[in-house]
């Protein structure tokens, strides 16, 4: 894989955390990795969630039918 040159810019902060660090490159990867994870993770929660409730009322729609089948 080739690696890709970026500039960003960064907070006073953040920018004299990076300058201390050994691998510059590999901190600020991991990082974005981590980042980009926590969003999928909040995408598949929605999803998850959004699905749940779907479910519940189909259930509830359904449930009716379900106990005149049982009987």
């Amino acid at each position: 894989m080739t690696k890709k040159r970026i500039t960003v810019t960064v907070d006073p902060d953040v920018a004299a955390f990076l300058y201390e660090v050994p691998n510059t490159s590999a901190v600020v990867c991991e990082a974005v990795r981590e980042y980009r994870a926590r969003q999928l993770e909040k995408q598949l929660e929605a999803a998850y969630s959004e699905g749940r409730d779907e479910s519940a009322e189909l259930a509830a729609e359904w449930e009716a039918t379900d106990a005149e089948v049982d009987e």
